[in-house]
């Protein structure tokens, strides 16, 4: 049991100095990138700080697989540079065994990263964004809780389309809710000011509108009023309609956007595509070290220029596959569950064989 706890607190230091080195050149390179956002007038020191340290996390999260990589294999191969490694396997340890602690420093990674990712992130990428868009690029049409020009499907023949929406207050503006008949043709349409929630009677109700029955071509009636029932009756704590990028949102908000767009008869293979893609992303860090650890055998000499190139390399293989299967997921032209998860299963397969090879 003491080499075990020995391999892994070696593991360590490798990794936060990966870590340390790949975050300070992104920060440093993203708030360079925003420092010439200071010649406006209204950007300081201090926003650009505030705006660092809250996106700070999200590139962390983005190199946590390289680090990981690169503590894998420099561990290894300073053990294999020292001879430890082979006074390892001659006192009777498999390479199976030796690779076990390592594994399991990985994993307490991957589990807190993907607690980062699902509790953390999303209120600070709020929050960065609110930062970049009213003080670092000020934006008058920034309303993080107001959506524009929103069209939903609620039922097979009816769809609204609403000029504002903000579902934090349960509201909707300036809103159409077109009926159409079997031809698609329209048949009733409802004009109204604005579109409310009632939480007592969990519905939304029209305000201020007309409501038009189409007889034909040439013949329309009108009837106004001053508030009507609306036959929408999904919770505003049910739709999603905002349109962030799918890697800012959590696995449980792509999954509430699936579920929503699915019950609007609305496509989602970018939603489908991306939660599934988060949802293998911790077996990709294990498996993509799982493919770098038996390399670090074969070097025998210690060097963390190599070791720095290695892991980059082999990064680089993997998330050029995770993107281009991502990509065509989005697309709809490869199926969700097979554009998330194939990488995985590829780069398990050649691992597989890798070790097989080896005979590790």
């Amino acid at each position: 049991m003491r080499i075990y706890f020995y391999i892994a607190r070696k593991f360590w230091v490798p990794f936060f100095f990966a870590v340390g080195v790949f975050t300070t050149l992104v920060v440093l390179g993203d708030t360079f990138e925003k420092m010439k956002n200071l010649s406006n007038g209204t950007t300081t020191m201090l926003d650009l700080l505030s705006y660092s340290i809250t996106s700070f996390p999200n590139w962390l999260t983005t190199i946590m697989p390289v680090a990981c990589l690169l503590g894998a294999i420099s561990v290894i191969s300073e053990m294999v540079a020292n001879g430890e490694w082979t006074a390892c396997i001659a006192s009777g340890f498999a390479p199976r065994q030796l690779f076990k602690p390592i594994i399991l420093c990985i994993l307490s990674v991957v589990l807190l990263t993907l607690v980062v990712q699902e509790f953390i992130l999303p209120p600070l990428n709020a929050k960065s964004s609110e930062i970049y868009y009213t003080r670092i690029n000020p934006s008058g049409s920034y309303h993080p809780d107001t959506e524009q020009n929103v069209v939903l499907k609620i039922a097979p023949n009816q769809m609204l389309f609403a000029k504002e929406v903000n579902l934090k207050s349960g509201t909707m503006n300036r809103v159409s809710l077109d009926t159409y008949d079997n031809g698609w043709d329209i048949a009733h349409q409802i004009v109204a000011d604005q579109m409310v929630w009632n939480p007592q009677t969990k519905s939304w109700l029209f305000s201020k509108g007309i409501q038009r029955t189409f007889l034909d071509p040439m013949d329309t009636t009108e009837q106004t009023f001053e508030t009507a029932e609306s036959p929408v009756s999904l919770n505003p704590s049910e739709m999603s309609v905002d349109r962030r990028d799918g890697k800012l949102l959590s696995i449980r908000e792509l999954y509430k956007r699936t579920h929503f767009f699915k019950r609007s008869g609305l496509a989602s293979y970018s939603e489908q595509t991306m939660m599934h893609s988060k949802l293998a992303m911790p077996l990709v860090t294990l498996v993509m070290c799982l493919l770098g650890m038996p390399f670090a055998i074969s070097m025998r000499r210690k060097s963390k220029i190599v070791n720095i190139f290695a892991s980059i390399v082999i990064a680089f293989l993997c998330w050029w596959l995770i993107s281009m299967f991502t990509s065509i997921g989005e697309n709809g032209y490869l199926n969700p569950i097979l554009a998330g998860w194939g990488p995985v299963l590829f780069f398990a397969v050649v691992a597989f064989f890798e070790f097989k090879w080896l005979k590790l």
